[in-house]
């Protein structure tokens, strides 16, 4: 899902910028190839010591929270943890030119190791037959490193959108995401869930978007002490209609306790590939490829003024709508565009009314919808939880002369 990155997409207050509890979540980073290629895809997300925790049975006269209670502290904080946990995609994502990485991670299980002194001090790492591909947030620079590849990417600067990672997909961090950004939808209570051998109370957010994709989110969080953070333990979406999730994550084992500090720092063998990116580097990119500014609406939403775009604007990025009910506009090359709308057609895309056959297609899931355009000079992307009537309605706005 596409959401505006940091605290204003949270909903969180400002607090001290260090400590056990970090309040003011710094945007998050990536490279430039995750944003030209990713960012449509992405619309397809108090410490203690284990003995201060709730229990598998709970403690005789322990009041448990509201379920307003409960998301207030999810999103007071950080809870210093390290765990794993196992992320199942069910979107039935086709392997789309471009966009393998990403559909893979949402439509297959995934194995994570989760690693968390503070908002801005963590490590997490993907764990495949293969090896391990390690995402580490040290202050305002990110780390990859790819195991397989022998290769360190370092990021630095901001963006706010960018391709999903197996990160994106820890519990903690998207369900403060997900809470964050529906923190004026309703909440209910769900029954407590037995997870990684704790009883965990349970809250469920329908968003009400009559035009989003998104049927229900459930979040499974231990609280705290009164007053501290709650840690998230296991989230679940599920589309409109469906009786299941279509996407899921739940750590299965965790401990609340800060990892070592080694353990955050990237080792890398000698000889290891390095390289560096910057979301600046991208805006040239994106400038290179001469797409018009995005607008102020489409579809009939609202374009969101995105947080942490300090290092310049991204030239025709444009992210529209609220609440978890939003799609995203990406500019492609006309050969990224073709190459996409190609393969999309092999895997099950449909013709967009309006459109030659070969200048559009649309894929739909029933929690991601994606529209891809080529035009003269160049194309562009449309994705996001939304129904395909709005993906559709905003592709034939971009393009002048094109009625449905």
């Amino acid at each position: 899902m596409v959401v505006p990155r940091g605290a204003a997409a949270r909903g969180e207050p400002p607090g001290p910028g260090c400590g056990t509890v970090e309040r003011v979540p710094p945007p998050r980073r990536f490279g430039r190839r995750a944003l030209l290629v990713g960012a449509g895809a992405a619309a397809l997300v108090a410490a203690g010591t284990a003995e201060g925790w709730l229990p598998a049975t709970p403690t005789a006269g322990a009041a448990e929270p509201t379920p307003e209670q409960l998301r207030d502290a999810v999103l007071s904080g950080v809870v210093p943890h390290t765990g794993l946990a196992e992320s199942t995609g069910g979107l039935g994502l086709p392997d789309i030119p471009r966009l393998e990485s990403a559909s893979a991670l949402l439509s297959t299980t995934t194995r994570i190791r989760v690693q968390v002194a503070a908002r801005d001090r963590w490590r997490i790492d993907q764990l495949t037959p293969a090896g391990e591909i390690d995402t580490y947030r040290l202050g305002d620079t990110e780390y990859l490193w790819d195991y397989g590849g022998n290769r360190l990417t370092t990021i630095r600067g901001t963006a706010p959108v960018r391709l999903p990672r197996a990160s994106d997909l820890a519990p903690s961090d998207l369900a403060r995401r997900l809470l964050g950004i529906t923190a004026t939808e309703a909440v209910s209570a769900l029954p407590p869930r037995r997870i990684a051998g704790y009883a965990v109370p349970g809250i469920r957010v329908v968003p009400a978007d009559p035009a989003g994709t998104v049927g229900r989110i459930d979040v499974w969080a231990l609280p705290g002490p009164a007053g501290t953070p709650a840690l998230p333990m296991a989230v679940e979406i599920a589309a409109k209609g469906a009786a299941g999730p279509v996407l899921s994550t739940a750590f299965t084992s965790v401990e609340a306790a800060p990892p070592s500090g080694l353990a955050l720092r990237p080792d890398v063998p000698p000889g290891a590939e390095s390289v560096s990116a910057r979301p600046g580097d991208l805006a040239g990119v994106l400038r290179g490829l001469g797409a018009p500014p995005p607008p102020d609406s489409l579809a009939g939403r609202a374009r969101v003024e995105l947080p942490g775009s300090d290092e310049g604007a991204l030239p025709g990025i444009g992210v529209y709508g609220t609440g978890v009910s939003r799609f995203v506009l990406v500019p492609a090359g006309r050969d990224v565009a073709r190459q996409i709308i190609g393969g999309a057609g092999a895997a099950g895309g449909v013709p967009i009314a309006g459109f030659a056959p070969d200048r559009a297609v649309r894929v739909a899931t029933p929690l991601l919808g994606l529209v891809v355009v080529r035009r003269r000079g160049g194309g562009f992307l449309l994705a996001g939880t939304v129904v395909p009537d709005v993906l559709e309605a905003a592709a034939t706005e971009l393009v002048p002369g094109v009625r449905r």
